[in-house]
């Protein structure tokens, strides 16, 4: 009996230990450049490594050589645009490289989300903000 009673408490434990661990569906989509640009790539967003926080990775290649781009998640997509999601002071300016090619993370402050539409642009300069130069709509992986 008693035997039945701890295999029960550790199938209890293990079933919370597993459900706390749980993850929201990552999101993940394709980043094209807006002619004449080149660029393209990727962008990745999941939850965090602390709680309520959301981690963002943008790759992109077909840039310039040695461009800093702004860049921002933004809710809505790229056909109907909205408000920058998690902040725009989290986002660090993607630098490429010599070949044109670049990845930058942002952490944001605030939780995954289930639902909803997003999508990633990149800015032409932090002084030509209103020129997106590449965009890409993010799917949720549900």
């Amino acid at each position: 009996m008693k035997k039945t009673a701890i295999i029960a408490m550790l199938l209890a434990a293990s079933s919370s230990a597993a459900f706390a661990v749980a993850r929201h569906g990552d999101w993940a989509g394709m980043v094209m450049g807006k002619e004449p640009s080149k660029i393209h790539g990727t962008v990745t967003m999941a939850a965090g490594k602390d709680a309520n926080t959301t981690e963002v990775t943008l790759k992109i290649t077909g840039d310039a050589a040695s461009t800093t781009r702004p860049w921002h998640v933004h809710m809505g997509s790229c056909a109907k645009a909205g408000g920058v999601f998690g902040g725009g002071k989290s986002y660090t300016p993607l630098v490429g490289d010599a070949k044109g090619a670049g990845e930058s993370k942002a952490t944001l402050a605030v939780a995954l989300p289930d639902t909803g539409s997003y999508y990633v642009n990149l800015h032409e300069s932090a002084t030509t903000m209103a020129n997106i130069v590449a965009c890409g709509d993010l799917k949720h992986d549900k």
